[in-house]
């Protein structure tokens, strides 16, 4: 996979311009599925997200049930986001860029449908145990061993589909977003069956174990979610602004840096393994600077002359605010890498707030923007088919929401940290003088499950537009005279 060279710098690069009238009619059911599962799956993860908050300053909540502690809850709103949310949204949103940008057909739709069903099966089945008590309790895998098989051949059909499309294009030429779109498919299958392998099946020795699921779970988020996130961004932005890319050469810096510091990182300072490897994980971390200077660079070019059409649509809002917030997050990730930060932040909120900012905050609006721009076309209506109002509070529920949580994680963290290093308070006293942020936080996960709900609305209208549409279209035959 290599970058299209850029012309001259008189001749502008190519933007992603692609007429429908050239695009492969696919059939929208597997992409519309695929969307409507995984919103589906966000408005579980957060329903759970915000038992599992309220369950810190109201242990009495639900306390009557073993199902209900905060253990399972929050492997299950874990589990629901990454699985349910995250990788049915990056499998609906790329095998939709991979036939707008290609012109051709979904390859395969009734194996898309059939693979979807399966993983949503699996992965049903896989909260049910974990809220059952049965869960493998490594961070961000915590489905049991019996679910990986079924959610590994379902992701196997879906994605060899999205490959076959991609061989099926009509296009030659490959834009950026194609690129992260075929990351992402690749990055997943391999992350999953290693962790699988050496985690369940044939489990590691010792801190071996820890070692690999710190692996996975920083693969998993960084980069393939990262991936994901950034293929509609790269596709979005100039497309909706009409103008072409600033530079191709600086997106395959990123796409590579990206994909080669992303995998490291993610163990705790003091792990019991050897300094070396700890060492490496940041320097791993803070190189992925990189990726980050090099996309902020990239798209300030881009937008520098149209920065008050940002506000144009509900897709170039959603995506540049959740571009803004990837920023955020990386920065944030590299700064609790260094020693002198982690060693007050470490086994604090502040974790929790990064992993909030770039799961909620970049990638679910990223997402988002690109519903909205999809779901139109597949269901031939018009853009303003949305309604306006229940956009514009999703928008800014979702917005405020992860700020709220993000900023008061945040300063809970901090505070935490820097209360633990005091060797006169105890940790009750830590616990109860930063409980007021954790309250405050619960106030953004609420505000998320809203507008997770009205985009749910918004979108099941447009579903019953769609559909009455279809039976004026095609009216039930009258009785010929006679008969």
């Amino acid at each position: 996979m290599s970058a299209t060279p850029s012309p001259a710098p008189a001749a502008p690069l190519v933007s992603p311009q692609t007429p429908p009238a050239e695009t492969g009619k696919s059939c929208p059911a597997p992409f519309l599925y695929l969307i409507g599962a995984s919103v589906l799956w966000l408005l579980v993860a957060s329903l759970l997200g915000l038992i599992a908050s309220l369950k810190f300053h109201a242990p009495d909540f639900l306390a009557g049930q073993p199902y209900w502690t905060y253990g399972r809850v929050h492997a299950a709103q874990s589990a629901a986001l990454l699985y349910g949310f995250g990788v049915l949204a990056a499998l609906g949103v790329g095998l939709w860029l991979l036939c707008r940008l290609g012109r051709a057909s979904l390859a395969g739709p009734c194996v898309v449908l059939l693979g979807t069903f399966f993983w949503n099966l699996a992965l049903t089945i896989g909260i049910a145990a974990i809220l059952c008590g049965d869960s493998t309790g490594y961070d961000a895998f915590e489905m049991p061993a019996y679910c990986a098989p079924m959610l590994f051949a379902a992701y196997l059909m879906i994605g060899v589909c999205g490959l076959l499309t991609f061989h099926q294009r009509q296009e030659g030429r490959l834009y950026p977003s194609q690129w992260f779109v075929l990351g992402s498919i690749f990055w997943f299958p391999w992350i999953f069956s290693t962790a699988a392998l050496l985690l369940l099946e044939r489990p590691a020795r010792g801190v071996l174990q820890p070692l690999i699921a710190w692996w996975y779970a920083r693969n998993l988020s960084t980069v393939f979610l990262g991936f994901a996130g950034l293929a509609p961004v790269f596709y979005f932005i100039p497309k909706l602004l009409g103008r072409p890319l600033h530079s191709y050469y600086l997106a395959a810096l990123a796409f590579w840096t990206l994909a080669l510091f992303g995998s490291w990182g993610g163990i705790p300072e003091g792990a019991p393994l050897p300094s070396w490897i700890v060492s490496l994980g940041v320097v791993g971390t803070v190189m992925t600077a990189v990726p980050l200077l090099a996309v902020a660079a990239n798209f300030c070019q881009t937008v520098r002359h149209d920065l008050n059409a940002l506000d144009a649509n509900p897709t170039l809002r959603f995506t540049y605010v959740g571009l803004m917030f990837w920023f955020i997050a990386g920065a944030q990730q590299i700064a609790g890498a260094l020693p002198n930060v982690s060693a007050i932040t470490g086994f604090t909120w502040f974790g929790a707030a990064q992993k909030e900012m770039f799961h909620c905050g970049f990638f679910a609006l990223s997402i988002f923007g690109a519903f909205y721009y999809i779901v139109p076309r597949l269901l031939e209506l018009e853009e303003s088919a949305w309604c306006p109002r229940l956009v514009k509070a999703h928008f800014y529920l979702t917005f405020l929401g992860v700020l709220i949580s993000c900023l008061s994680l945040l300063v809970c963290g901090v505070g935490q940290g820097i209360l633990l290093a005091d060797p006169r308070h105890t940790f009750p006293e830590v616990m109860k003088n930063t409980m007021f942020p954790l309250r405050v936080s619960t106030l953004g996960d609420l505000c998320v499950v809203v507008g997770t709900i009205l985009f749910l609305l918004n979108f099941a209208r447009l579903l019953a537009r769609a559909c009455c549409r279809y039976c004026a279209a095609f009216p039930s035959a009258k009785p010929k005279e006679g008969a």
